[in-house]
């Protein structure tokens, strides 16, 4: 029986020991995903940053002058941005910048790109590319991209897209877009062998280049990556939130577990006696069969209740089985005291044993866990050597010191049961003597002069006043105060 209750206490730790473990894989995984999404912002700053110095450098050295310097700002800024935008996602930046005046100013993974950001005639930029084009005619055929400016390219799609019945009604006064640009625009890539397609959009517009402009669009980006970084962060910290289903694991483990232990236990204790396997008649295999059961019903509230208060309670695992255990333990001894099985005082005892099984239990755990740093190792022989010992410690001491307990538990017993005779006794004494005292009382303070004349006489003698210090009639009190 002691052996069973070691190896019993320690698959309840060990399952407690298995719930801690998942939930404490999933709170390192939850501050590595936490620490690593610091470290991806900072490199998107950094990425930022790069840009802005580079920037810096433009406009110092003034280069493409005052009507160009904005063109390789954009380039600039592209890459710098959309490598930020990579790096804040934990992507691999994929952008990188030409800046040798050649055919393609950005590469996107071997992808060249061709920035072009031109106001002039107000054309969108397209003359620009066609004239790159001109210049370098296998640029599109090498799949080379054309980027414009997005407010561009937002402009030349949708007067692309747009029919001709709906364009003849397009009036410039107001400074829009007239049938003009629209036939334009259609004659563009009508002519230039260019598709709507091979152009892409700039992440800035046409004005967020400009160089007095620049460091505030740079700056309200750096202000979206880290709104960005921290929307990830939240959605990093709601997929590493205990959930029911991790929760329905754990309890369908603790169940599996415990009802296996069940089963191997009550085998053994049915092949006592030299029995064997093929021996076991059918009553057997029923008990066999009801202690698994238990052990499943029990293993399954085990797991789940030490996942919610593991995770929504923020109890350690070994306390937490602790707690399960000893619910148990008294919820058991409840049951035997209601059928009559235990006493009122045996109940109070089994109930403070079970409880004090389940400290030991979970204490021996924890230095196990501590001294053997190894997830679910630890706990488990912690508590073999914690529970064996305990088990054996009381196993000695009830030899002899256990018969002094029980003497001594036996006379501090009949010592109550005296103590509350004399208890009642004095009790009703007080309770006759203060009746007394309270009608002598009455009588001393009694409104009427005589009465209370009687009463005071009664009431001192009642109190052992000696006789002769006490006044009885009109002449002594006379001859006490005259005389």
């Amino acid at each position: 029986m002691k052996a069973e209750k070691v190896i019993k206490s320690a698959q309840e730790q060990a399952i407690a020991a298995w719930v801690g473990l998942i939930n404490q894989i999933r709170i390192n995984d939850l501050i590595e995903n936490l620490n690593q999404q610091d470290q991806n912002l900072d490199s998107a700053l950094e990425s930022m940053n790069w840009a802005l110095k580079k920037i810096e450098d433009l406009v110092v050295t003034n280069r493409g002058g005052s009507k160009g310097v904005h063109g390789f700002i954009a380039e600039v800024a592209e890459c710098g941005l959309e490598n930020a935008q990579n790096l804040v996602r934990g992507d691999k930046p994929v952008m990188k910048w030409v800046n040798d005046n050649g055919p393609a100013d950005l590469l996107r993974d071997g992808v060249e790109i061709q920035v072009k950001f031109v106001n002039a005639g107000g054309k969108f930029s397209l003359e620009a590319v066609a004239a790159h084009l001109e210049k370098y005619p296998d640029f599109l055929d090498k799949d080379g991209v054309y980027q414009i400016p997005k407010d561009h390219l937002e402009a030349v799609r949708a007067l692309y897209e747009m029919p001709k019945e709906e364009a003849t009604q397009l009036v410039s006064s107001d400074g829009g877009p007239s049938y003009s640009t629209w036939k334009t625009i259609h004659e563009f890539f009508d002519t230039n062998g260019i598709k709507i397609d091979d152009l892409e959009a700039s992440k800035f517009k046409y004005p967020d280049v400009q160089k007095n402009a620049i460091a505030d669009k740079m700056a309200a980006e750096k202000n979206k990556l880290a709104d960005e970084s921290n929307q990830i962060k939240k959605n990093i910290y709601e997929e590493h939130k205990p959930t029911p289903q991790e929760g329905a694991k754990a309890a369908a483990m603790g169940a599996v577990f415990e009802a296996g232990t069940a089963f191997a236990l009550s085998v053994k204790r049915h092949l006592g006696n030299g029995k064997r396997i093929g021996d076991l008649t059918q009553d057997d295999w029923t008990e066999i069969a009801k202690d698994s059961g238990m052990g499943l019903v029990k293993g399954g509230v085990r797991g789940g209740a030490m996942y919610r208060l593991n995770n929504y309670m923020a109890t350690p695992a070994s306390v937490a089985s602790a707690l399960v255990t000893a619910s148990f333990g008294v919820a058991d001894c409840v049951y035997r005291f209601r059928n009559g099985e235990l006493t009122e005082v045996e109940f109070i005892e089994n109930s403070e044993i079970a409880c004090l099984d389940a400290s030991v239990s979970a204490f021996s755990s924890f230095v196990g866990q501590v001294l053997i740093p190894v997830p679910v190792l630890g706990a488990f022989v912690g508590n073999a050597v914690g529970t064996t010992v305990y088990e054996l410690g009381k196993d000695f001491y009830s030899k002899q010191e256990a018969e002094l307990l029980e003497r001594y538990t036996q006379e501090v017993r009949i010592l109550d049961a005296e103590l509350d005779d004399e208890y009642a006794t004095c009790m009703s004494s007080l309770r006759e003597n203060m009746v007394i005292y309270i009608d002598l009382l009455g009588k001393a303070f009694s409104p009427d002069a005589a009465m209370a004349f009687a009463g005071s006489i009664e009431l001192a003698a009642s109190l052992n006043v000696p006789n002769s210090e006490i006044l009885h009639t009109q002449e002594e009190i006379d001859d006490f105060f005259l005389n």
